[in-house]
């Protein structure tokens, strides 16, 4: 098919989706309408084309990915893991245990967090959310918050670890750009960690999930959420449903759930997990470090999820709670009950591939390429990455795009590559992190058994905030070159902001209790 320049209308897909979203709140309903808007835009303003060719050139395809494959099926399987966890009390029994410790909102929020970076090697939206979500329901932690803190150390905690696939798909585009500068003696991996420090977005949205939980701070949306999970203990609005159809496992009389049903099962999904990457990944001819970088982390997140549940139904058969048929068929029946997200994933890819194929990251990396100048390199790259990757839902599209342009741009400007990379990093995972149709926000929405625009509303005051933060930091940088210094104004800014926002939450709190009161 020959290339069309379709100018500003490739904007129109990403724009009628979210609209609709946010007005519709109906997730598939407004992804389809929006990859429809653009097939019709491709097919010649046909809207009966459009609607046809929607399944030939756009969803079927998007399942023929080998990446997009494998996340189906591990989201398929990560229904079964959680209805066996659920339906053996596994879930409930290590709930139980933390609630004696973990008593406030903040410890839950605080753990949680914390916990993420035993999965610093992947993101940890489906597993961790599967395992915290009981012990945050205990302590009136809203569905919205958990989901926001899974999205926040997701991407984003995976792009500070050398050993997930972020860190050789990063140093791959690092690499390409030295050797097309001509910069010899120079380590796409020495870049790589000199970047680490100014990829602000990413850094400080993983401080601000701490801050947030220490300092319990609410604001915009996800305040009417926390309020309604403290006072009513409701984690999710009435007539809201979640992201995944919920239920709540109603054990046999005589049958007590213990901790044993959910300290196998885990045993063996972090046994199975590594096993499996240090497999794939040839832990005897890479070493450690290069294992986890050669390592197929699906397959092994899928593999793991199969033994989890394989384990937690012996457990059961062993406790007198199943035949192992029984077992057998309640994994089925979970993987069942996650049906609707694989198809929320094939729409959202759908839109990507629309968006694609009508240039938008072009369209607005050419916006970029035309108005850089010197001083305001890092920060227009930051700016429109951000709204390329939102647009997108594409952290590592917006990557590709950009770095060819940004780093010859450091180069003739004398910008250090390390910081301009950084700019570039960071402006993918805010669209990663924040936008409706990024498959980590999806997960997120599904880790935290969350409705998925509510998660969207409740986390982007959040996300734009130290979006907004990081920003100002690399136009800092750019405009007077101390960008070291650029990483404290970021600082300073993101702080005086929550500081400024808590304020106004507390002020809203005090004038509701006066209201009800």
């Amino acid at each position: 098919m020959e290339a069309v320049d379709y100018g500003i209308l490739c904007l129109i897909p990403p724009i009628v989706t979210v609209a609709l979203a946010l007005i519709t709140k109906q997730t598939i309903l407004s992804l389809l309408l929006g990859v429809w808007v653009g097939s019709t835009i491709i097919n010649g303003w046909n809207p009966i084309s459009g609607f046809v060719k929607i399944f030939p050139d756009f969803m079927i395809p998007s399942l023929g990915n080998e990446y997009n494959a494998g996340l189906v099926l591990l989201v398929t399987l990560a229904g079964g893991m959680i209805i066996m966890l659920r339906e053996t009390g596994g879930a409930y029994a290590f709930a139980k245990l933390m609630s004696r410790k973990v008593d406030t909102p903040a410890k839950g929020q605080v753990l949680t967090s914390v916990s993420a970076v035993a999965f610093c090697y992947t993101e940890p939206c489906l597993i961790l959310g599967t395992i915290m979500r009981p012990v945050t329901d205990a302590v009136r932690v809203s569905r919205a918050k958990l989901a926001y803190i899974l999205d926040s150390l997701g991407c984003n905690l995976a792009s500070f670890s050398p050993i997930s696939s972020y860190g050789p798909f990063i140093t791959g585009l690092i690499a390409t750009e030295l050797t097309a500068a001509g910069l010899s003696g120079v380590s796409e991996w020495g870049v790589w960690a000199g970047m680490l420090k100014y990829n602000m977005y990413s850094l400080f949205a993983i401080l601000t999930v701490f801050i947030v939980a220490i300092g319990d701070i609410n604001i915009g949306p996800m305040y009417k959420e926390e309020m309604r999970a403290r006072r009513e203990g409701k984690v999710l609005g009435d007539g809201v449903q979640p992201l995944t159809p919920e239920k709540k496992a109603e054990f046999p009389e005589g049958y007590e759930p213990t901790l044993i049903s959910f300290v196998l099962p885990m045993a063996a999904l972090f046994v199975s997990l590594f096993a499996v990457i240090f497999w794939t990944g040839d832990l005897a001819a890479n070493g450690f470090a290069g294992c986890f970088r050669n390592a197929n982390i699906t397959v092994a997140i899928m593999v793991a999820f199969i033994c989890t549940g394989i384990t937690a139904g012996v457990v059961g058969v062993a406790k007198g709670l199943w035949k192992p048929i029984k077992s057998f068929n309640t994994f089925v029946n979970g993987m069942i009950e996650l049906i609707n997200v694989p198809f929320i994933l094939v729409c959202a890819w759908s839109l990507g591939s629309v968006v694609s194929t009508m240039g938008t990251g072009e369209f607005l990396a050419g916006i970029v390429a035309e108005h850089l100048t010197p001083g305001l390199v890092p920060g227009l790259i930051f700016l429109f990455g951000a709204l390329i990757s939102f647009s997108t839902g594409s952290s590592w599209g917006t990557w590709s795009l950009l770095m060819p342009i940004a780093f010859p741009m450091a180069v003739r400007f004398g910008i250090p590559p390390a910081y301009i990379v950084g700019c570039v990093i960071s402006s993918g995972l805010f669209g990663d992190q924040c936008s409706p149709i990024s498959d980590t926000t999806v997960l997120s929405s599904t880790g935290g058994s969350c409705n998925h625009i509510v998660h969207v509303m409740t986390q982007i005051p959040y996300g734009v905030t130290v979006g907004v933060s990081a920003l100002i930091g690399f136009l800092f940088g750019g405009l007077t070159g101390q960008f070291a210094l650029s990483i404290a104004v970021t600082a300073v800014v993101l702080l005086i902001a929550l500081f400024v926002l808590k304020t106004i939450a507390r002020k809203t709190s005090k004038a509701d209790t006066a209201a009800a009161a």
